[in-house]
């Protein structure tokens, strides 16, 4: 309700001229303060809350004898309070507690011969217009109370949903509609019941608010009349449709402040988690190149971010290096709980050695393909696009990147461990220059990184290059880098 306060509640408790008022559902108490202000010092205000978010003694301390707060459920209160002028009703959200909240407050009324209090809820449209919940299904007698599950909702969805949407935490009815459920259904029931002629105004915004008051007190009180005409005309609508943008606006700021701190908070947590398993596979494979195997990981993971800003689809493969850089691949898709997309590892030695080593981090699981064969077998199943290739120590860099760059996604990151070295480097080189690879390469700590533009030319190997890179892969891998340069020349 507070975001009404200022264009419609204040407005209509001031012309309404409220000396004793009755607030039922505090919540944290931000009502108190404004509610005193605008009906002034010589008013009356009863909060009642079983469970209020904020001390009350502080409130009674500060409004002295204008503040009398009730803690217990409003059914149990209302029948023996005076009656009131004006009711603030957003507590229990279901129609047994709303119901009965009405009955009460007109029976008190009628009791005494006093007006009928002038009542406005919240939360008269969806979700909880229709629709009951209980903060404390108990509190609601059996023969009242819908069937009901910690479920959420979702708009146009008469069941609740197994799995996400509003409020899936709280006890929501089963199911929207029919008899005594929800609040604007108890405000129906009591209106059809009651003994004279009631107006009864819904403002269709921000769970919706709703407006009851006798006939007779407005022909007693033009002011109050004509507030609501107000609402109802043309004017009040184009009120009410910028506090529904104010608050639009004022929602979706809060969203966004609330949801870049989770993930910044969820960033800094991933970077924690994948730097111990970086720090893990430094020290227990590469304990004397410590700072050299961290530098090597470290671009690895600059490659994942570099594809998952730029939502880059695909698969992710690792070629060599005992496997240490699958186990990292895999462990910045746990990090950033990254589904569905499959890590590659071929040529990394003892397969049975590398499961070890997933397992060792608690990582081997389906996502998780350690290939049988070479390259050239993991390029011929086909499947997924690669968004990440990386090619660690040990590996044959040309045979890997003639085998498996045409499989690269566009935008994919290439990362090549080793460029330092003479023979790495020349690999590289070869290949770039066979096939027109023009991308902007970064070398740093010893590891050569790019992106795949467009300048990536297939069948481009000229006859010296090929030459040139069978040299480079002589050496125990010639022979399997041989054939695959000849299906690259022809």
């Amino acid at each position: 309700m507070f975001p009404f306060w200022e264009k419609v509640v204040a407005p209509m408790l001031e012309v309404a001229e409220v000396e004793r008022i009755v607030e039922i559902g505090a919540l944290r108490g931000e009502n108190t303060r404004q509610i005193l202000d605008t009906v002034g010092p010589k008013a009356e205000l009863h909060v009642i809350d079983p469970v209020p978010d904020f001390d009350p003694e502080e409130h009674a301390k500060e409004f002295g004898g204008q503040y009398i707060f009730h803690r217990a459920l409003s059914v149990d209160v209302l029948g023996d309070l005076e009656p009131m002028d004006a009711a603030l009703i957003d507590g229990d959200h279901n129609w047994y507690t709303v119901y009965n909240e009405c009955r009460l407050l007109a029976e008190v009324s009628t009791n005494a011969g006093a007006q009928l209090p002038l009542m406005i809820f919240h939360d008269v449209c969806w979700p909880y217009g229709r629709r009951d919940l209980y903060y404390n299904p108990d509190s609601i007698p059996a023969e009242f109370r819908q069937e009901w599950a910690e479920k959420g909702m979702i708009p146009g969805e008469s069941e609740l949903v197994p799995s996400g949407g509003l409020n899936p935490t709280m006890a929501n009815a089963v199911t929207e509609g029919g008899p005594r459920n929800g609040v604007m259904t108890g405000v129906d029931d009591f209106v059809a019941e009651y003994p004279k002629p009631l107006r009864v105004i819904v403002l269709p915004i921000y769970f919706g608010l709703a407006i009851v008051v006798e006939e007779e007190r407005l022909e007693r009180q033009p002011e109050l009349a004509k507030f609501l005409d107000h609402l109802d005309s043309n004017e009040g609508k184009d009120m009410l449709l910028e506090l529904a943008e104010s608050m639009r606006l004022t929602a979706m700021l809060f969203q966004h402040r609330i949801y870049f701190q989770n993930e910044a908070q969820k960033d800094s947590l991933a970077r924690r988690y994948v730097d111990q398993i970086k720090r893990g596979l430094a020290k227990d494979l590469f304990r004397g190149e410590f700072i050299d195997a961290m530098g090597r990981f470290n671009q690895i993971t600059d490659g994942l971010d570099a594809i998952r800003h730029d939502n880059v689809r695909g698969r992710f493969v690792s070629v060599g290096g005992e496997g240490a850089g699958g186990v990292v691949i895999r462990g910045y898709l746990d990090a950033h709980d990254i589904r569905g997309r499959d890590v590659v590892v071929v040529g990394a030695g003892d397969n049975g050695k590398v499961k070890d080593l997933f397992g060792s981090f608690f990582l081997l699981d389906d996502q998780v393909q350690i290939a049988e064969g070479d390259v050239a077998s993991v390029a011929a199943v086909g499947g997924d696009p690669i968004a990440v290739l990386h090619v660690g120590r040990g590996a044959d860099v040309q045979a890997a990147l003639e085998a498996l760059y045409p499989r690269l996604a566009p935008d994919a990151a290439i990362v090549v461990d080793g460029a330092s070295g003479a023979d790495v480097r020349g690999a590289i080189d070869a290949f770039r220059s066979a096939h027109g690879v023009t991308d902007p390469e970064t070398a740093t700590n010893g590891t050569a990184s790019w992106r795949r533009g467009n300048s990536f030319k297939p069948g481009a190997a000229s006859e010296s290059s090929v030459k040139a890179a069978a040299a480079a892969g002589s050496g125990g891998s010639g022979g399997k880098l041989g054939s695959l340069l000849k299906r690259a020349k022809g």
